[in-house]
């Protein structure tokens, strides 16, 4: 009775055990479709992506992402689009470089907003070549075959990017603002003498082509005192421009224009005649001859010199038939 207890615990214990290896080996079989203990996969979206097309603002809403990580961007169900390694993380975002485009039809698909899945660590086995009837199948994507590989990516990253983004802008973003300050002076016909006011202007230029701006202008100026003391005249400055840019020295640019200008004024109180007397009707006169002479409708010409600051900012100054002035301008 006892030697047939023993047995039945062996028994037991075998079944047990044989339970055991098959469940670790089923869970081995399933880990081996995984990534691997190395290599973690989630998704983050795109935030911003800059016009040079090599430095991507991501979110890093899973707190995954640390500086100096080399990561891989998918799209689900289309496969790998670029290599990257991250560079800075900051606010819940994180900055990273592409170092290398696997796929330029997949690279098209990418916009500010797109989630994308992201591959932490190696991803050589995204590349391995799959065995059909015991046949290597060839593949046109490129393979890493160790870690070493992963920093031979900085040679690829010119050819696949620089070709792809290759164009001769001296500015590369598309727009400029910038904020001037200069004088309106004109002569009163009645007192023969200047009125100086100063001119504050707004300008917008778009870069619709390479080295190619168009421009908007908008000044104004505000004489207080003109053609009385009780009176105010406004002169509206509109001004369009066509534009392009030649380098200069000291990280600056010289955009020679050609434009149309249109002035605008408003004196309400010109013209009016105070009295009854000659000498009112003449300073009436004198003054409406004054105004008129100030509207116009003009071509213009003139250069456009920009002088960076740090990136981003430039120092302005125009000089032209149109306005000559100072100001401060910032790209984007």
């Amino acid at each position: 009775m006892r030697y047939f207890f023993i047995i039945k615990l062996i028994l037991f214990s075998l079944i047990i055990n044989t339970h055991l290896y098959s469940q670790d080996l089923i869970e081995d079989l399933n880990a081996s479709t995984t990534l691997g203990d190395n290599v973690s996969q989630f998704s983050e979206s795109i935030n911003i992506i800059s016009r040079s097309g090599k430095i991507f603002i991501l979110s890093n809403t899973n707190q995954l992402l640390n500086k100096g990580d080399f990561i891989t961007l998918s799209l689900k169900d289309a496969g790998p689009v670029a290599r990257a390694v991250v560079a800075k993380n900051h606010d819940g975002q994180s900055g990273i470089k592409i170092l290398k485009v696997y796929s330029l039809s997949r690279w098209n698909q990418l916009s500010k907003g797109s989630l994308v899945d992201i591959l932490k660590g190696d991803d050589s086995f995204l590349f391995k070549p799959k065995k059909q009837e015991n046949k290597e199948v060839a593949t046109d994507e490129p393979k890493i075959e160790s870690e070493a590989d992963l920093f031979s990516d900085v040679a690829e990253v010119e050819t696949d990017l620089n070709t792809f983004y290759k164009d001769s802008r001296l500015i590369k973003p598309d727009n400029v603002v910038t904020l001037g300050l200069s004088q309106f002076t004109f002569v009163d016909e009645y007192s023969e003498s200047e009125v100086v006011g100063n001119t504050f202007s707004f300008t917008w230029g778009y870069q619709f082509s390479d080295n190619y701006w168009v421009e908007a202008l908008y000044g104004r100026t505000l004489f207080d005192g003109y053609p009385d003391e009780s009176s105010q005249t406004i002169v509206n400055n509109f001004t369009a421009r066509l534009k392009y840019t030649f380098n200069a020295p000291l990280y600056s640019y010289f955009m020679p224009y050609i434009g149309f200008k249109i002035v605008t004024v408003s004196s309400p109180n010109a013209g009016v005649v105070a009295g009854d007397t000659d000498a009112d009707q003449i300073r009436a006169e004198a003054e409406t001859k004054t105004i008129n002479d100030l509207k116009q409708s003009t071509v213009v010409a003139g250069v456009t010199v920009l002088k960076r600051l740090v990136p981003g900012w430039f120092f302005k100054a125009d000089v032209g038939t149109d306005i000559m002035s100072l100001g401060v301008g910032v790209e984007f």
